[in-house]
This record gives C-alpha cells, sequence and structure tokens, in this order.
C-alpha cells in the first residue's frame, strides 16, 4: 500500500492530529450559531398555529357608535348574500389568551378566540380542522390545547380566573382539552346584548385573497376588518431576528481572530515545509490549493461534529425538558443555517485568503 503524499492536505492532519483537533474544536464553534437560530425560530413558531388559523379567519368587527351599528348590519347582510362566504357571531371584545411559556423562557401572550355558543365554536373548529370532545363545552367554556395545558400545568375540569393568569376577566372551565399544538385560548361567552363582531371563512380562500375580498365588501363602511395574525405580528419578532445576527456577527469576528491566531501559529511554523515545497518547484497555486484544503477538510470535519452534536443535544432536551413544557426545539431552521453560514464563511473564506498568500511566499533561502 502506498503511502500517503506528504504535499497531500491529509497528510498534515494525520500526522499532527493534536493541532488540528485544536483547529477543528475552534471551527466547531461556529456550528453553536446553528443552535442558537434554531432556538429564535422556535419562539416565533410557537406562533404558527394561530397564523396557520387567523389566515383562514376574518375578524370584522365595531365599535359602538350608531352609525357603526348601521354599517355593521349592512355590512352583515352583504355577507350573509355572498355564497363564497361564511360566518359566525362573535361576543364582546376584551378576551385576552393567557401568556405562555418558550424555549427561550420568555413568556408571551397568546391570541384568543370568543364564540357566541358552542354550535359556533364547532363550525369554526370543523373548518379550521380542530377535532375533540366538546360534549361539556357551553357558557364560560375554556378550551385550550395539550401542549399549551401543559405548559402552564392545567387538566380538564380546573377553574381558571385572573388570579391564574392577569390576562383573564371572570371565571371559565377548562372543559375540553385539544390536539392541535397552538397556544391560542378558545372562549365560550353566550352574551347575546352584544354581537359587534363576527368570524368570516371561505372554503375557496383564506389568508390575504379573504382579507382583500372581505375588506373590498365592507369598502367605506366603518367596519374594522382585522389583518391577519402573520401580517400585523411578524414585525413584533423582528427584534429577536435584528438582535440574533447582530450577536452572530460578533461572535464570529471573535472566533475568526481566535482561530487565525491558533491557526497562525501552526502555519508560521511551516513556514520552513512550504519553502521547500516551493525548491521543489511547486507553484505558488498549488500552495494556496493545499493550504484551503486543508482548511476545508478541517472546516467540513468541524461541521459534520458540530451538527451531529447539536442534533444530539436537541433530541435529549426536547424529551427531558420541552416535551413536558408542550414545546418543542427545532431541529432545522432558516434562521440557524444562516447564521451558521455567516459565523462559518467569516472565520474559514480570511483563513484560507491569508494563509494561502501567506504560504505561498515562503523561501527556503531565507532559512
Amino acid at each position: 500500500m502506498s503511502r500517503m503524499k506528504p504535499f497531500s492536505a491529509f497528510y498534515y492532519m494525520k500526522e499532527n492530529r493534536g493541532r488540528t483537533v485544536i483547529c477543528v474544536f475552534m471551527m466547531f464553534l461556529a456550528t453553536l450559531m446553528f443552535l442558537a437560530g434554531n432556538y429564535i425560530s422556535s419562539v416565533v413558531y410557537t406562533f404558527e398555529k394561530e397564523f396557520e388559523y387567523s389566515d383562514k379567519l376574518v375578524v370584522a368587527g365595531i365599535q359602538s357608535t350608531d352609525e357603526e351599528f348601521r354599517d355593521f348590519a349592512s355590512f352583515k347582510k352583504l355577507v350573509q348574500e355572498d355564497e363564497k362566504l361564511k360566518y359566525v357571531d362573535v361576543t364582546a371584545y376584551g378576551f385576552s389568551g393567557m401568556a405562555h411559556g418558550t424555549v427561550l423562557d420568555i413568556e408571551m401572550g397568546g391570541w384568543s378566540y370568543v364564540f357566541n355558543s358552542a354550535s359556533d365554536m364547532k363550525k369554526i373548529f370543523e373548518h379550521l380542522g380542530i377535532e375533540g370532545d366538546f360534549s361539556k363545552c357551553g357558557d364560560r367554556s375554556m378550551i385550550i390545547s395539550r401542549d399549551f395545558a401543559n405548559n402552564k400545568g392545567i387538566k380538564q375540569g380546573d377553574k381558571i380566573d385572573h388570579t391564574f393568569d392577569s390576562n383573564i376577566d371572570g371565571e371559565y372551565t377548562v372543559d375540553a382539552i385539544i390536539d392541535d399544538g397552538s397556544f391560542a385560548t378558545f372562549y365560550i361567552y353566550e352574551n347575546n346584548d352584544s354581537l359587534g363582531r363576527m368570524y368570516i371563512y371561505s372554503d375557496f380562500m383564506e389568508g390575504d385573497a379573504l382579507y382583500n375580498y372581505v375588506k373590498n365588501i365592507a369598502g367605506d363602511k366603518k367596519v374594522q376588518i382585522s389583518e391577519s395574525e402573520r401580517s400585523s405580528s411578524m414585525p413584533q419578532f423582528y427584534i429577536f431576528y435584528v438582535l440574533f445576527y447582530g450577536v452572530d456577527f460578533l461572535i464570529a469576528v471573535v472566533l475568526a481572530i481566535t482561530v487565525n491566531s491558533v491557526v497562525t501559529g501552526q502555519y508560521l511554523k511551516r513556514t520552513y515545509e512550504f519553502g521547500v515545497y516551493r525548491a521543489l518547484g511547486r507553484g505558488k497555486k498549488e500552495i494556496k490549493r493545499k493550504v484551503a484544503a486543508e482548511i476545508l477538510f478541517m472546516n467540513i470535519i468541524a461541521c459534520i461534529a458540530g451538527l451531529a452534536v447539536t442534533g444530539v443535544f436537541t433530541y435529549m432536551i426536547n424529551e427531558l425538558v420541552y416535551m413536558k413544557k408542550g414545546l418543542h426545539l427545532l431541529f432545522f431552521s432558516k434562521t440557524g443555517l444562516i447564521g451558521f453560514i455567516i459565523c462559518d464563511v467569516l472565520i474559514v473564506i480570511p483563513l484560507i485568503l491569508s494563509k494561502g498568500i501567506q504560504m505561498s511566499k515562503a523561501d527556503v533561502t531565507e532559512f
């Protein structure tokens, strides 16, 4: 079997395992930004079901003036006559969702949906694809998901009021727990004196198409048509992304400087080696390719190891911690991937360029 040639990118790594491990470990740290990005995305993902529901429902409502009631009555008649639309009446304003925990240990408020009757709720649930046993649901019932119940330590039959969560006004009984994975709170409140709102939905459209269709029906009438929660709430999460990418850049710079210091020391000790290569006729481009190959191979090892460790960590913490709280840390997210790529590129590219140029200038006659 032929021996590995000294000019091979693997030769140095094989003969200097200790130094290679140090370099790989330093590059490995960049993959932690993948994990950090997954944490950020997991917080936003907590609201994904609510976004999905909001895309399928439009809330139309008014405040309290006589002119608004007249406009709302006219608008409601148009909705009733439209074959593409369906609707249910809902109760008064002021119902809030309960706050829930996240994987970042930040309490965040969820959305709420209020129905005037159990039959109205079942119509909407059928449209949203929510299933469950609602036989006990009636006036002042509360319905939440199993994940939400685990997050808050709630059991079916529990009485919930403002002493449990400051957002709750009045007392409600948890009469059903559903498996939809959302953190929304669903109420039934049978108050027929305040039907100034309605949920509008369609079997033919959703999202912006549904919103624009209903908005066009309202025209200049004094009726408030809600935008989707995805459109109105996502800007509130931008601060998470701004902070993440800012920290990602700073960490990348720190790691780049640290890794560069470690790698520079190793390559300085190899100046004579590369000078010999030059003396034997190896060109500058070949030297640069060798340096690039060494650094890239070490980086590939670091990335594989880092992503493997991240995957195992994510699985373990989900099983041992988050699933018990009704939460889930994502295994993959675009935010995590972009954050990792930014960090990795800012470390590896300067290394390849600087060490390649430095070693290509090595001259054996200087020793």
